[in-house]
């Protein structure tokens, strides 16, 4: 947690702060960084951040819970109650894009996380990231179940684990070079990724999760539910079909 002395910063500097301790934590990882770094291209004394954060192990673990809270703010905040599981798998893969193409240090600080050497930030974070989700998607699989919807046959711990391991994976693959080289060879994809590869295979993902997850009785049939415009109002309330 950071001190009370950081919590009574204006929200600009504190977002200042924030922003530049994601950028170069995203860069050099946890190890490679000076925390003389972070104050230089937040423009303040270094000696002003250890006014902030007991450390810097505090302050990383803080920016890594401020980028979960981002992520998953762009990623849910819209979903609708009435939206059938089809419809917010969607709208999860498709926010998850956009917010990673914007905001790429946040999807690298959890790989960084991930890396050999850095277990002690694992158990301090990856549960609270994970547990969301796997509860989320676990969740929205039962209530398929019991609508209908989904095939009764499924095995929900499965599902939910592999519906968000694509979800990584896509994610991952648009920043990261060596994710983006196994894409394009698994995927056929020839030069660079682009808004139209990105959105032919975005939609290749989501049409299999839909198939893997419908009654046999209805596989095949309406794929896809009609796709989110993510240049839709933030009340959610002007969607467009496609």
């Amino acid at each position: 947690m950071p001190k009370e002395t950081f919590n009574q910063l204006p929200p600009d500097k504190k977002e200042r702060i924030l922003k530049a301790a994601a950028g170069i934590f995203a860069e050099r990882g946890f190890a490679g960084t000076d925390v003389a770094q972070i104050a230089a291209r937040a423009g303040v004394a270094k000696g002003s951040l250890y006014n902030y954060f007991e450390s810097k192990e505090d302050f990383y673990l803080h920016v890594c819970r401020d980028g979960i809270e981002r992520s998953r703010a762009a990623v849910y905040q819209e979903i609708l109650p009435d939206w059938d599981i089809f419809r917010q798998i969607e709208h999860i893969f498709r926010r998850g894009v956009s917010f990673v193409l914007s905001h790429p240090e946040y999807i690298r600080l959890y790989l960084n996380v991930s890396s050999a050497g850095m277990e002690r930030f694992a158990d301090n974070l990856t549960l609270e990231v994970e547990k969301h989700t796997a509860d989320y998607l676990k969740g929205l699989l039962r209530e398929g179940i019991s609508r209908g919807t989904v095939r009764r046959d499924i095995d929900v711990n499965l599902a939910a684990f592999l519906i968000n391991s694509l979800y990584v994976v896509f994610v991952v693959s648009l920043i990261s070079r060596h994710f983006q080289i196994r894409m394009k060879e698994y995927l056929g994809i020839e030069g660079a990724l682009n808004e139209h590869t990105i959105e032919g295979s975005l939609r290749a993902v989501l049409e299999m999760i839909h198939d893997v997850l419908r009654p046999m009785r209805v596989a095949g049939q309406n794929k896809m539910p009609r796709r989110i415009d993510l240049t839709q109002s933030s009340q959610g309330t002007q969607r467009k079909d496609k």
